[in-house]
């Protein structure tokens, strides 16, 4: 289908994709099945040929209802005829060992619905595959080097299963990411960049966006907003600094090493605003380095919030039933509100509502491995309750 979004080479896979790709990772975040589904149809109406979604995209819904971001993908683009391009389908797992792995990829491809070998497909639509090993850090990349994943991962392609290899990784995995591009055997690679935190571009001691676009990676930029709890976060800020949603995302765009923007919209009218800002002008040099000057004003205190992204989740639970993301991101927002100056009471009434407080907490210390952004969480948990509860 015909798009009105400029289109990127992405790395050296011989593709081309949309500047703005749909991340599906928030169609759990909904409050009806209907509500995915419309916003996929707008999706694909508009001509995106990416969509970012992973094995762990799961969750309940405003309406109780189990979701999984791989069924609601698959069925979107099954149920169409007229897509005449092949869909990018990237999807994300945990498969760092041979069992995890065969699995994790068996049982992505079963939610998807794609058939074939090569010439893959959902129903009658072209996709092209490509299988990230999720939030690699130096511990698990360690693992996928030892386990014979990486063999078997470019195997697969070989045989056709799937059509390309990424991986993910976050701000603190520096070290794990150069040495996953340095293999050479990766095609595509999603990293976090924003307005507010370039340290894997440019701010860096290593340029790493330049660093994977030079050595033929296509880059699809992720958290190109800070990540979800950044929209409640937003409202407070847009006191505090210049910089709106529409610019937050021009930045990213005006950034020659990103073939790609994920944008986690959860509504049309979201995802109609960022086709907007796709379609229009990017930055000058000089409107980039005032931009940037305006967000440091707050970058330093967005760097130890939680962002409410719950890959924390996706592999872990507590074993004491406290609901941490959701005590973080009351804490988070408490700490960026102090900050702009706005009363943050409705928070402490929302804390003390829970079930299970953050003094339940052991200390356990389990749940670090699983965050992504490095957030000590049993001391936050501290804090939280010491704010909320005195």
């Amino acid at each position: 289908m015909h798009s009105r979004v400029p289109r990127r080479r992405f790395g050296s896979t011989g593709l081309s994709v949309s500047e703005v790709s749909f991340g599906a990772m928030n169609l759990r975040r909904l409050d009806t099945i209907g509500e995915a589904e419309e916003i996929l149809d707008y999706v694909l109406d508009q001509g995106i040929n990416l969509i970012d979604t992973a094995r762990a995209y799961n969750g309940t819904n405003g309406s109780g209802q189990q979701v999984e971001s791989e069924v609601l993908v698959g069925k979107a683009i099954g149920r169409r005829t007229d897509l005449d391009e092949p869909i990018v389908v990237v999807t994300k797992g945990h498969g760092y060992t041979l069992d995890e792995l065969d699995k994790d990829l068996s049982t992505s491809l079963n939610k998807l619905g794609i058939q074939g070998r090569g010439d893959l497909r959902i129903g009658s639509s072209a996709v092209r595959l490509v299988y990230f090993f999720h939030g690699i850090n130096d511990d698990r990349w360690q693992t996928i080097r030892n386990s014979g994943v990486l063999d078997k991962i470019q195997e697969l392609k070989a045989e056709g299963v799937i059509s390309h290899i990424g991986f993910s990784s976050h701000y603190g995995d520096k070290k794990a990411i150069k040495a996953a591009v340095d293999t050479g055997i990766f095609e595509v690679v999603e990293l976090p960049y924003n307005i507010f935190n370039r340290s894997l571009g440019e701010d860096g001691e290593l340029d790493l966006l330049r660093y994977c676009s030079e050595a033929g990676l296509g880059i699809i930029n992720m958290k190109a907003f800070g990540g979800n709890g950044m929209v409640p976060i937003f409202d407070s800020l847009q006191s505090y600094v210049n910089i709106d949603h529409q610019t937050m995302l021009n930045f990213c765009l005006t950034n020659p090493h990103i073939a790609t923007v994920d944008a986690g919209a959860q509504y049309v009218s979201e995802f109609s605003a960022d086709i907007e800002t796709a379609v229009g002008e990017r930055f000058g040099p000089e409107e980039m380095a005032a931009l940037t000057k305006e967000a440091d004003k707050i970058s330093d205190d967005l760097k130890d919030i939680c962002r409410e992204c719950l890959h924390c989740l996706e592999k872990f639970s507590c074993r004491e039933g406290i609901d941490f993301p959701r005590i973080l991101a009351l804490y988070s927002r408490h700490m960026i509100g102090r900050k702009v100056g706005k009363d943050t009471g409705e928070l402490a009434a929302e804390y003390r509502q829970l079930a299970v407080d953050a003094e339940a907490c052991t200390e356990c210390r389990e749940c670090i491995p699983w965050c992504e952004y490095d957030l000590d969480i049993p001391n936050m948990l501290k804090e939280a309750h010491r704010v909320f509860a005195g």
